[in-house]
């Protein structure tokens, strides 16, 4: 905020009118003083010889106003961009009552300069990312001051790695002390004039962990952020699920000669649309084809056990004329190796599956 409208906004709040109806006369004296030369000494001078006062919730305010005008940094953002050079963003900062920028570079090194633009310093911010990911591709917020907690003033801002990652932190350059949240999970399709959208879940949410006030905070403002959709948990099982077969079987659609099937949780979205599914029926398994989640999946569920297991999965195809296609799935005579039929432009081929031994024949 300028530093005018925050002076004008300290005045404002001085002509306020106020119920004084048991106040006593030192006490009013006093607070007459305090309005008339407002400074942070005579507040806590104030608050310590009156905790009780009638004036309290005016001194609270003239208190507040007088930590805003002490913490914002005359340096405009024009001004800190141009003197910080090539950067990612860059903001004035003030400290001990001296200003200073702050200049965010793309290797999210944070440059400390004088108002002239000399370097004093600088902090590496370390990236916060699921897969290891070197620097964000771009800021999704850009820098501010601000103290969400009352009190201390933290630098927040919040970035993009690639399409499938947000993060957010509030971070104090001078005791380099860094909170960070991140929520992470699918890309979806973005509708006009947005930036990301993303369907996921934060890891700071796992029940069990204690996260700081300032992590609880950004957690906050992630429930209220359109662009984070948080993901339902029979969908996630979904993802867990299909990233443990894929993991566990990367040459399944060339190469492999066995593979490893994965048990389902109950709950997960793959069971709910097994059992919607038209089943093929086996000697020990029923088994389903379907599309789910952007994968093409085959499902099984055991007679014997009634347990469910993620058998087969590979990426939905995008162009049946010219991609490999898996139109159908059907059991052998013996009743315990599936055939799997493909179509490749104008020709066939099958893959076979055991379900005994897990087996695959091509």
């Amino acid at each position: 905020m300028d530093m005018k409208k925050l002076v004008s906004l300290l005045l404002l709040f001085l002509a306020l009118p106020l119920c004084v109806a048991a106040q006593s006369k030192s006490e009013t004296k006093q607070f007459g003083k305090l309005t008339a030369n407002p400074s942070k000494k005579a507040v806590e001078k104030f608050l310590k010889r009156y905790p009780s006062s009638v004036y309290m919730p005016k001194v609270l305010g003239i208190k507040d106003s007088l930590i805003r005008i002490d913490n914002t940094s005359l340096i405009s953002r024009e001004q800190a961009l141009d003197l910080a050079g090539e950067c990612l963003d860059a903001i004035g900062w003030k400290k001990d009552g001296r200003d200073h920028i702050l200049a965010l570079d793309r290797d999210f090194t944070l440059r400390i300069l004088s108002p002239e633009g000399k370097e004093e310093g600088t902090r590496i911010i370390p990236v916060y990312s699921m897969e290891d990911a070197s620097a964000p591709a771009a800021l999704a917020l850009p820098m501010e001051i601000i103290s969400p907690l009352g009190g201390r003033y933290y630098l927040h801002l919040a970035y993009l790695n690639g399409a499938s990652e947000y993060v957010e932190m509030l971070y104090l350059p001078e005791e380099d002390i860094l909170n960070q949240a991140i929520f992470y999970g699918n890309p979806l399709k973005l509708a006009a004039g947005e930036a990301y959208k993303i369907e996921g879940q934060s890891p700071e949410n796992i029940e069990g962990l204690n996260p700081t006030a300032e992590v609880m905070w950004l957690l906050a403002r992630f429930k209220e952020n359109p662009g984070l959709v948080p993901i339902a948990k029979a969908d996630l099982l979904t993802d867990n699920a299909i990233k443990w077969w894929l993991e566990r079987n990367p040459k399944a659609e060339t190469s492999a000669t066995r593979l490893a099937f994965g048990l389902l949780d109950p709950e997960s979205s793959i069971v709910a649309a097994y059992k919607k599914a038209r089943k093929e029926k086996g000697k020990n398994y029923n088994v389903a084809l379907f599309d789910l989640r952007g994968y093409t999946i085959i499902c099984a569920a055991s007679r014997a056990t009634g347990e469910y297991s993620l058998v087969w999965c590979e990426p939905v195809c995008k162009n049946r004329n010219r991609d490999k296609f898996l139109n159908t799935i059907y059991f052998e005579k013996d009743g315990n190796v599936l055939d799997l039929f493909y179509y490749k432009g104008k020709t066939t081929f099958k893959v076979r599956i055991s379900m005994a031994s897990q087996a695959v024949r091509r």
